[in-house]
């Protein structure tokens, strides 16, 4: 009994390896990755590529405003909403040539939307 009890659990273990060894994420060209991501929604990104492999969020840092940006101060209105900006990142998913892949792409989302893709080694 012992022994089918582990024959079961060996043989459900082997599945689950192949499984995960099958879950590859796809690897795109350059111009393939650009046409099909550039300015396109999240919702697209996560179809394709799953959940990003690192994720950051832009924060502004404190004083910010009286070293960057114009001489002109811009009063500051409490309706107006604030822009969600993300960057998420992904490892080897886009080829450069036969068999070499960048080892990130960064992707940079404002309000959900892709704004900016860079490719980096």
């Amino acid at each position: 009994m012992k022994n089918k009890f582990r024959f079961i659990i060996g043989i459900i273990l082997i599945g689950l390896t192949f499984n995960i060894n099958a879950e590859k994420k796809r690897v795109f060209t350059e111009d393939e990755f650009l046409s099909l991501f550039n300015g396109k929604p999240k919702s697209r990104v996560l179809k394709y590529l799953g959940r990003p492999d690192n994720k950051n969020i832009a924060i502004k840092p404190k004083g910010a405003d009286s070293v960057a940006g114009s001489k002109i101060r811009m009063e500051k209105d409490p309706r107006k909403k604030k822009d969600k900006i993300e960057m998420w990142y992904y490892k080897n998913v886009v080829e450069y040539a036969p068999k070499k892949t960048y080892q990130k792409v960064e992707l940079t989302l404002i309000n959900d939307r892709i704004v900016n893709i860079g490719f980096f080694n």
